[in-house]
């Protein structure tokens, strides 16, 4: 199993004021560790590439992507970070680049998989930031993106999924009567063809399709922090996401 998993990281610089005097700081912050300790649990290992270098190290072909990967995950990182790419270009070059999204859907129609999972800069994201509606990325989903608007739902008090498909693979036998609560998630809308297989409130939480030769899924749930609350501890976190990367990859779930 090859994983790519990409996202769930960023720098804060932060202005601190003490009267007269100010001071600049930055910090990196990664919370990867969460999903990677959890499909490391699941006996899945994967390489991890954080948001600020997708514009200059993620492959540039189905064909790269395909050689080195089953399954590639997208998690809070925006669309311009595949669709932009790095450096300076001479004046009026043309073609600048290999495109990354046209790499990623056809990797996917060749038969890789594809996961996108939720957070700020997932699906349209924050201020409609993250722009993957009427993409080629969002093509290879089963789902459609709000286009520019805001889609976060962010719930304080707390939210626990729906089941809609119990005997579905990635969610029977899973011990979902245990306690936790989810905080937020992006709103979608699923694709008639495809197979919801959970929800939170009204909304498409876990949703499946084959995309002509692979599959992907949408988890809109942050793999992280913030909006991971207690279900990040969940007795079954690990075995969850074992599922949905075996899945994605069209192998067996269970091992």
């Amino acid at each position: 199993m090859r994983v790519l998993y990409c996202g769930d990281t960023q720098v804060d610089t932060i202005i601190s004021s003490k009267g007269f005097d100010t001071f600049t700081h930055s910090y990196f912050r990664d919370g990867s560790h969460i999903l990677r300790d959890a499909l490391s649990s699941a006996g899945i290992e994967c390489d991890h590439m954080p948001a600020d270098r997708v514009r200059s190290e993620f492959p540039g072909t189905a064909d790269e992507l395909a050689a080195a990967y089953d399954v590639v995950i997208l998690s809070d990182v925006g669309y311009n970070n595949f669709a932009l790419l790095p450096g300076n270009r001479p004046p009026l070059a043309v073609p600048l680049g290999a495109s990354r999204p046209i790499a990623i859907r056809d990797y996917v129609a060749n038969g890789g998989g594809l996961i996108m999972a939720g957070g700020w800069l997932s699906f349209s994201g924050l201020e409609g930031k993250g722009i993957y509606g009427g993409t080629l990325i969002e093509e290879a989903l089963p789902v459609t993106c709000l286009r520019g608007q805001d889609d976060r739902a962010e719930v304080s008090e707390g939210v626990r999924f729906t089941i809609d498909r119990p005997e579905h693979e990635l969610v029977a036998g899973l011990p979902w009567d245990d306690p936790y609560l989810v905080v937020g998630y992006n709103r979608v809308q699923s694709r008639p063809e495809a197979t919801v297989v959970a929800s939170l409130g009204p909304d498409p939480a876990l949703v499946v399709w084959e995309y002509v030769k692979g599959r992907s899924l949408v988890y809109v749930v942050d793999p992280s922090t913030h909006w991971g609350g207690t279900f990040l501890s969940w007795s079954a976190y690990g075995e969850f996401w074992g599922r949905l990367v075996r899945w994605t990859a069209g192998q067996p779930v269970q091992q």
